[in-house]
Formats: C-alpha cells, structure tokens, sequence
C-alpha cells in the first residue's frame, strides 16, 4: 500500500506554576521533534502549567484565557509556520461563562485551522475536570492538515465510542489525543 510516510511526535514533559517555562520547554521539544522529522507535533495536555484539576480550588479559574488572540496559541502559529509542522495546542479556555479544555489545530503554514473541546469530563479521586470544565459543544471534529487528516480527542474522549464513526466517515487514519499523566 503506497503512501506519503507521516512522522508524529507526542511529547511529555514536567511542569511547573510558571507558564512562559512551561510554553519555552514546549517551544524547545517542538524544535527537537521537528529536527528528527516530526511533521505532526502533540503537545500534552494543558502543558501551560502542573495539572491543576487533582483538587477544586476557584482561583485556578484565572488561568483560563480566552481562545481568540490566546498567547499560547500566537506562539505557537509562529512556531508551526517557521518550521513547517501541524501543531495541536491543548490550553485552558474561557468562554463566556463557561470552561473549556480545548484543543486548537495550528497547521504547517500557521494556519489556525479550528477548535475541539473536550466532550467527556472525568470526576474521581485525582480527576476533580467536573469542577473546572464544561462538556465540549463541538462534537468530534476532523481536521485536514497539510499532512494528513486528523481526528482529535482530549484524554477520557479515548474511552468512549462515539469518536470512531465521526472519523471512519471523515475517512481519517490519524488520530491524536493529549494526555497529562502527572502523577
């Protein structure tokens, strides 16, 4: 079976409570991913800080930020246009009165393709999302990238069943989804 051979990084990395740290490490994995040929580049989930949803706490509500003209977001268009990826970017949205763990496409040409948010939200000891995040309203999304299509989901999506027959119709091969392990 013929084809254009595809590399996908996925990268993981320790965070902290500093946000431009957090935002430069990813910056410089990203770097090193495209450097051994990563053209798909998958930043972990909400990478701009330590996860914070093990505990329900009201003032990590202000690290929500909304998703148009999000910084993170703008560096990293910058980033996926200078070096020629497609960079999925996980971050912590506000959006009128509601909160989102959302995901946007950045694709090789900078591009900022679209938005999914999470549409299942676990709750359990260490897993306190319920308090933080409503479920995403924007269903499971295909997104065609210079590279390939991708399907996109958001860690506890992975358990549910739903997602396949919205990809398998989208004809999609590829799909990706952040994860925070920080345990």
């Amino acid at each position: 079976m013929g084809g254009r051979r595809v590399v996908v990084s996925a990268l993981q990395f320790a965070c902290t409570d500093d946000v431009s740290s957090n935002v430069a490490t990813a910056e410089r994995l990203v770097r090193a991913a495209h450097g051994k040929g990563a053209s798909i580049i998958l930043i972990q989930e909400l990478f701009e800080g330590y996860y914070f949803c093990q505990a329900q706490r009201e003032d990590f509500f202000q690290q929500a930020k909304p998703y148009k003209d999000h910084p993170t977001i703008l560096r990293m268009q910058k980033l996926a246009k200078e070096l020629g990826v497609v960079i999925p970017v996980s971050f912590f949205e506000e959006a009128n009165n509601a909160h989102y763990n959302s995901v946007a496409i950045i694709d090789a040409d900078g591009t900022d393709l679209g938005l999914y948010r999470k549409s299942h939200i676990p709750d359990g000891p260490g897993y306190q999302e319920k308090f933080y995040f409503n479920p995403g309203d924007t269903g499971f999304k295909v997104f065609q990238t210079k590279f390939a299509k991708i399907g996109l989901g958001i860690c506890w999506d992975q358990w549910f069943p739903e997602a396949g027959p919205s990809y398998g119709s989208s004809r999609c091969r590829n799909i990706v989804i952040p994860y925070c392990y920080w345990f």
